[in-house]
């Protein structure tokens, strides 16, 4: 494992970070993201300002944001360490093609602009954050995938279909500790890696997002070999992406093969019993009245730069369960009930409470399928919560009701990762910087040295140390970290 991590130093290293931030420095503060797409939610809100509700949600805009939002939640509900290790991700979406470019389901953004925008923003994170760096290079990788795929989708190779292999970092973690890479979205309780799908049909792109736990290097160079694809055993994880599989095959060979492979990529040990996609869909209802009902209005008011009247009633009723949420999150409420005003700031808030909630009450709904009798659900009969019970509501009971199922999780400490972000809203984690945001912006405050701030590494209350005209390196004041300033060694 030194080896390993003396690759990932020296990966480190050698990377051009002023030519790199030569290249991105243009970016506007808002698209300074990593994870998610603050600008998609911008672009809604700004639709959705004087628009009825109907034009509202059948919109371009609201498809991409509400995709955005509805991953959140799968993903962060595939995270759960109590029922992660019997939950599998299986999930194939289309794509369309225009003008030779895989889009986005708001058909106005390509998918490889989103992941260039996110390589942007991950040279940003990575200059201020050195332990960030090995996911800046899959960053990297995720970015060149995709023109590869949107080349694919023009017919410029001699293959329909190409697979990848991204695996848990485990040389990074080795480096950094597990809690850094669960901080932003990966399972180091289950060492959680996917194969990526991707497959050229009449008029677009079919992607595929298949998990597997377990994750192993030689297990996996073993796999990629049986189908003529050889991995050095030195290559670090981070680099894998360069690797794939490809061929020309009917769809159902292609996806049964994917399929395979995931399968095989896993360690046996870790049983299966659910896929959190098809959880998802079971309770479909439940996403469309958060998203519908309170999770637009956000974005509406985000635009505005102030409450609307329906944003402003939507906190005030996760206000009334502020105090079961640690010291982040209440603040932020109470922050905003005597504040009219809407910044970046507090959409971030409120996208994190939404997603949480609608975890937790997906979470009960799931265990009381299940036949546990302690799901959390005290006032609620699971089946009656159907899409007609969900639609009788109005937005007051139904918001009341969600909080409620947040507070819970909060009282039991749950923590849930999806791709950028961490969330609890528990007291045990209430003083924990995560590394990134699950949305950048113009609110999202650069350390100062001497700032009192948790180090990410040694887990302690210190000062940073920040060196007088380089901002881009930040130090802690332990002496015993490997963060320490250099001259405290």
């Amino acid at each position: 494992m030194a080896v390993a991590a003396e690759l990932v130093k020296q990966q480190q290293d050698e990377f051009d970070w002023d030519y790199a931030e030569s290249q991105f420095d243009e970016r506007p503060p808002e698209g300074e993201i990593y994870g998610r797409s603050l600008s998609t939610v911008h672009r809604l809100g700004t639709f959705a300002v004087g628009k009825s509700q109907v034009e509202i949600v059948q919109s371009p805009e609201a498809a991409q944001a509400k995709a955005e939002f509805n991953t959140s939640v799968e993903e962060g509900f595939g995270t759960d360490v109590e029922l992660g290790g019997g939950l599998e991700v299986r999930d194939f979406d289309f794509r369309p093609v225009v003008e030779g470019k895989v889009m986005s389901s708001d058909l106005k953004t390509a998918v490889s602009d989103m992941t260039e925008a996110g390589l942007k923003c991950a040279v940003k994170t990575a200059a201020k954050d050195r332990l960030f760096r090995p996911q800046l290079t899959r960053s990297e990788w995720d970015h060149e995938n995709a023109k590869l795929v949107d080349s694919m989708a023009r017919g410029e190779t001699s293959y329909n279909m190409r697979i990848v292999a991204s695996p848990f970092p485990e040389e990074a973690a080795a480096v950094s500790g597990d809690d850094y890479w669960r901080d932003i979205g990966y399972v180091p309780s289950l060492r959680r890696g996917f194969i990526q799908f991707y497959y050229v049909s009449e008029g677009g792109v079919t992607s595929g997002s298949l998990s597997f736990d377990g994750s192993d290097k030689r297990r996996l160079r073993e796999l990629f070999s049986k189908y003529g694809v050889e991995i050095p055993e030195e290559e670090i994880t981070d680099n894998w992406l360069k690797y794939p599989i490809t061929a020309t095959l009917p769809e159902d060979e292609a996806k049964k093969m994917a399929l395979e492979i995931a399968d095989e990529a896993g360690d046996p040990k870790y049983k299966k019993d659910a896929n959190t996609v098809e959880v998802t869909n079971e309770h479909r209802a439940l996403l469309e009245t958060v998203f519908n009902d309170s999770y637009i209005h956000a974005c509406e008011s985000l635009a505005l730069g102030y409450q609307t009247r329906d944003a402003r009633e939507l906190i005030l009723r996760l206000a009334d369960k502020a105090h079961h949420f640690n010291e982040k999150y209440k603040d932020s409420l109470y922050k905003m009930r005597v504040n009219g005003e809407f910044t970046d700031s507090d959409f971030i808030a409120i996208h994190e409470l939404l997603v949480y909630s609608t975890i937790e009450m997906m979470r009960a709904l799931h265990l009381n399928k299940k036949g546990n009798s302690d799901a959390g659900i005290v006032f609620y009969d699971p089946n009656t919560i159907s899409a007609e019970f969900l639609e009788s509501l109005d937005p007051a009971s139904f918001q009341t009701m969600l909080g409620g199922f947040g507070a819970e999780g909060a009282k039991n400490d749950r923590v849930y990762s999806a791709c950028g972000l961490s969330i609890s809203l528990g007291e045990s984690d209430g003083a924990k910087e995560n590394p990134q945001r699950a949305f950048g912006g113009k609110d999202c405050p650069e350390i100062k040295n001497g700032q009192t701030t948790k180090c990410p590494h040694c887990k302690k209350i210190v000062q940073a140390i920040v060196p007088a005209g380089d901002k881009s390196k930040i130090y802690c004041s332990n002496k015993k970290c490997k963060l320490a300033a250099p001259g405290l060694k």
